[in-house]
């Protein structure tokens, strides 16, 4: 009785380290299903894509979608024999290559914020000279009007 007691304490450990791996994981931006698929991987080795989306439960159309964003980046790896079997790197490897691939990604955003201040302030120029450009023409439709008002009124005058 004792040695099934502790085969279900540990099996529920087990259960509660996996699910702390996935949430884990999310922190490093994988998504829900993302985490299970490489925890899936790593506990069960190398398998096909039919068989880690009958595993965990996520539909097949999507699994295949799933291990080509894992693929991408660099979390999982697929094999060259046919049918293909997905394997996931050591987590070491896995949070390299995330470090790696927001790294990457924070290159791009500061690249890309100097295109965007560039933008802003043309954007900001175009704004200011269309706002002059409304107040000249408020005045000259001012003046217009105020002219038009005295010539009727010296027009009057003069019947």
């Amino acid at each position: 009785m004792e040695v099934e007691e502790a085969i279900a304490r540990s099996e529920s450990n087990q259960e509660a380290l996996v699910l702390a791996l996935q949430e884990r994981l999310r922190d490093f931006g994988l998504t829900k299903n993302e985490s299970k698929i490489y925890v899936f991987l790593s506990k069960s080795g190398p398998r096909k894509a039919i068989e880690i989306s009958s595993k965990e439960k996520i539909p097949r159309t999507e699994t295949y979608h799933l291990l080509s964003n894992l693929e991408t980046k660099g979390i999982v790896e697929p094999s060259v024999e046919k049918p293909t079997r997905f394997s996931a790197v050591t987590i070491e490897k896995a949070i390299e290559s995330i470090i790696h691939n927001q790294e990457k990604k924070i290159g791009e955003l500061k690249i890309l914020k100097t295109d965007m201040v560039e933008l802003w302030n043309s954007f900001q120029r175009i704004r200011k000279s269309r706002k002059s450009d409304v107040s000249k023409f408020e005045s000259a439709m001012r003046k217009y009007a105020k002219s038009d008002r005295l010539t009727k009124n010296f027009q009057r005058s003069l019947k």
